[in-house]
């Protein structure tokens, strides 16, 4: 089970008004769980992961969902050993949101396995029998192929008031969208609602598949954050970063998107005056929560929506 959202939760210092170095602030936000709600996605993502397990082992789906409820007790037991995995590292804790807790779902059948647990040996003996010993992978597969279903027949769910916050944002600095989803399906999904993303509007742009997970490029680098070694060696989400030079960056998931501005705000002198803001959801755990405590990581605020992002530069 993951943390209650509001366990180890101290009001979080608000961030500081901005001033920018150019004509108009530069906001670098992520998309999904900021300006998304992710409940319905998750649970779609949820019920493929035991069909699709079923599927693959031959078990019923009862027994493969007992097996996952003994996996997900030794996630919640043992926090820093679950995750979605790069290259064998942790590159995102399982506990930061409902889609990274697919990932250290699948993969830990393999892990609880190799401590010794009888029934997630045999899941994970059928599974590789079958061709999938490779439980990242499959993890990866079940996501993208439930993810790709869901969006097709019911597109993004929107937080309330999505395009009008956003137009209201527009009209005090420019805003980009840098996230791992495919860019076609994100500018899409704002296409719906009135905003367009392909260019004509100079105030706002996307940086799509942004593989702010990829780790890599030389040794590997992290930041302890909360008792919690964060791996901040992503070198496509570093050249997004040092090519907008925002002034903001928005995320959902510590890990993934604020760790590494976090890292350079402490060694890029142009980025020494950048605000990360943590936007807190209903999955968000109490030890990112807790990181949002005044002053306790410089430069790292909450903030409860997107809509609180106007006040900060206007």
């Amino acid at each position: 089970m993951k943390p209650s959202p509001t366990e180890g939760y101290t009001t979080p210092a608000r961030p500081t008004r901005i001033t920018a170095g150019r004509d108009r602030p530069r906001i670098l936000t992520d998309f999904d769980g900021v300006w998304t709600r992710l409940e319905g996605q998750a649970q779609a993502v949820g019920d493929a992961r035991v069909s699709r397990l079923a599927g693959i082992s031959g078990w019923d789906p009862d027994r493969i969902a007992r097996c996952l409820e003994r996996v997900a007790a030794a996630v919640a037991a043992h926090p820093l050993e679950h995750g979605w995995r790069n290259g064998g590292r942790i590159t995102a804790y399982a506990d930061e949101d409902p889609f990274l807790m697919n990932s250290a779902l699948v993969n830990g059948v393999g892990l609880v396995a190799a401590g010794g647990d009888r029934e997630c040996q045999a899941l994970a003996a059928r599974l590789e029998a079958r061709g999938h010993g490779d439980l990242t992978r499959l993890g990866s597969e079940i996501f993208l192929e439930a993810s790709r279903t869901f969006l097709e027949r019911n597109g993004h769910e929107m937080v309330e008031g999505a395009a009008a916050i956003l137009e209201a944002l527009l009209q005090v600095a420019d805003v980009v969208f840098c996230t791992n989803f495919a860019a076609d399906a994100v500018a899409r999904t704002w296409a719906r609602h009135g905003v367009a993303l392909d260019g004509t509007d100079p105030r706002v742009s996307l940086h799509g598949n942004a593989r702010k997970q990829d780790l890599g490029g030389g040794a590997p680098e992290h930041r302890t954050f909360g008792g919690r070694p964060v791996a901040v060696d992503r070198p496509f989400y570093r050249k997004v970063l040092l090519s907008e030079m925002p002034n903001i960056v928005v995320g959902d998931v510590f890990s993934l998107d604020l760790a590494l501005p976090l890292a350079l705000r402490e060694t890029v002198p142009e980025l020494r005056g950048l605000r990360c803001c943590l936007c807190r959801t209903p999955y968000t755990p109490g030890w990112a929560l807790d990181l949002c405590g005044s002053g306790r990581v410089p430069g790292l605020a909450g903030i409860e929506t997107a809509g609180d992002l106007e006040a900060l530069v206007s």
